[in-house]
């Protein structure tokens, strides 16, 4: 559909008249002037058209036959009122005259109105998540303003262009939006939103630089616009690219009982800030494709976050099947501190089940967990994919995940070392996400049903080979955000010790 529009410049904009002078039509420009314009004044003085007072009471037929003849044509006998209005009723009365709608004013007014309806029609259906109903009318709106009076091109062609691009790349069809902002630019070279519109697209496409760049021409245009900052940043770390990471917490990232729907969902928030949970994203700075780890409590407000950095999640990680970690159904002894003393014995808190739903994220647990989170969290075989040691997930071009078996806090438990590109096909980890295998100075609980004290010695005796200097990052905010292997060494349990020693310590 060619959307192309013949851009006019618009008159620029006049005062009223601020004396009795007649406001006169110019017939080949379609443009009211003022005869007061000093401008026109010149002009028609250069032309030896002189102009006065007398003017006043002659028709615009009159007025027309004056100037297309040079002057030469001049009414014989302008009436002369017997008693002349005020010099305020006089103006009034000639731009009353000259601005009695025509045909063809009355078509431009149409198609303004036409253009406008379209427009909210296209509104209403962006609103109501109609994405393709809202494109057409949008398209339909921009056909149709073809025939726009010049002055109403830039609000009307503008506005609506900046709306079909938005559209299209919620549709994911970059190009498109990116022509769509290019419109809203050339409409309306100095509203910043067409500028955002054209950065947004540009961004989706990749293209960081040239992003970059309209972001700075929004916010040159509108210096105060946070969005806009916050955009380049974005964008300049996409340009680098690399590993991307992000560690959330209830209560202070996500799970904000401000921002809860009802009253089950702020008991949920409040359990999730007592239960001091981590929840990661991890993934490529430069695809901005993520996975998450640990997704519970407040899967919206993860999703949120998300995209408020421009990442798109494609899957859902846990570290372990526990609820606090995965969501699902409640056990017993924590069914009050989500439903109160009073409530049902029936919670599910949103984790995994809402990220493959609603998200579409590809579930990821260890194989030995797999029936479990299956039917914890309501999920399908489909949905879930089982990991078992040595297992690798890519991300994109800054790096991968590689999945290690630490057996103990829970039969499947894992540790996830990110891993950045380093030279060739060379791997270096950065960071490694422990679940609760290790917190500072400790590890998870070994006295639940299936924990396994021998298993975690083993466990923790094989993540001693990781580099010293490795940041670490536990599943709880019990001891701190994050330790380093070399510091649990020295302070926690990676300490040397002999396994009837740790079996000792562990009753």
């Amino acid at each position: 559909m060619d959307l192309s529009v013949t851009l006019i410049p618009a008159p620029p904009p006049r005062s009223p008249p601020q004396s009795f002078w007649s406001a006169l039509h110019k017939q080949d420009s379609n443009v009211v002037y003022d005869a007061k314009d000093e401008d026109l004044q010149a002009e028609l003085l250069a032309d030896d058209i002189p102009i006065g007072e007398h003017m006043l009471c002659w028709s615009d037929a009159q007025l027309r036959a004056y100037f297309e003849s040079g002057g030469a044509e001049t009414p014989s006998a302008p009436p002369t009122p017997s008693a002349p209005p005020s010099a305020e009723g006089q103006c009034a009365e000639k731009l009353e005259r000259l601005e009695l709608p025509s045909a063809e004013a009355n078509e431009l007014a149409e198609t303004k109105v036409k253009c406008t309806e379209l427009r909210e029609q296209g509104n209403s259906l962006l609103k109501s998540g109609n994405l393709e109903g809202a494109a057409d009318s949008y398209e339909k709106a921009l056909l149709s303003s073809k025939s726009l009076a010049p002055a109403d091109i830039p609000a009307i062609v503008s506005a609506t262009a900046s709306n079909l691009s938005l559209v299209r790349l919620r549709q994911r069809r970059c190009e498109d939006a990116l022509t769509a902002a290019e419109m809203c630019i050339l409409s309306r070279t100095e509203w910043p939103k067409g500028h955002f519109r054209k950065a947004e697209a540009l961004f989706e496409l990749r293209r960081y630089a040239d992003a970059i760049a309209a972001y700075k021409k929004a916010a040159e245009l509108d210096p105060a616009d946070k969005n806009v900052a916050a955009a380049i940043q974005i964008a300049t770390e996409a340009l680098k690219g690399g590993v991307w990471f992000r560690q959330l917490q209830p209560g202070r990232d996500i799970a904000l009982t401000q921002t809860a729907e009802n009253d089950f969902e702020r008991m949920v928030f409040q359990a999730a800030a007592s239960m001091q949970n981590f929840i990661y994203l991890v993934g490529d700075a430069a695809t901005r494709v993520c996975y998450v780890v640990d997704a519970c409590w407040d899967t919206r407000g993860i999703a949120t976050y998300a995209a408020r950095w421009k990442m798109r999640i494609e899957g859902s990680i846990a570290s372990h099947y526990h609820f606090d970690h995965t969501g699902g159904k409640v056990p017993a002894p924590f069914q009050a501190m989500i439903t109160g003393p009073f409530g049902g014995g029936n919670a599910m808190v949103p984790g995994l089940h809402e990220m493959a739903k609603n998200i579409k994220a590809r579930i990821y647990i260890h194989a030995c967990e797999v029936d479990r989170i299956r039917d914890s969290c309501k999920l399908q075989a489909s949905e879930v994919e089982p990991l078992k040691q040595g297992h690798i997930l890519p991300l994109g071009d800054a790096g991968r995940i590689l999945v290690l078996h630490t057996p103990g806090h829970s039969g499947g438990s894992i540790c996830l070392s990110v891993q950045a590109h380093s030279s060739g096909a060379n791997f270096k980890p950065q960071l490694l996400i422990v679940g609760d295998t290790i917190f500072p100075g400790s590890c998870g609980r070994l006295d639940l049903p299936d924990s396994d004290k021998n298993a975690m010695y083993d466990s923790l005796l094989s993540l001693r080979a990781q580099d010293d200097s490795l940041p670490v990052y536990p599943g709880h905010a019990y001891s701190g955000a994050s330790t380093t292997i070399g510091q649990e060494k020295q302070n926690g349990l990676l300490r040397p010790f002999s396994r009837q020693q740790w079996l000792m310590m562990h009753g």
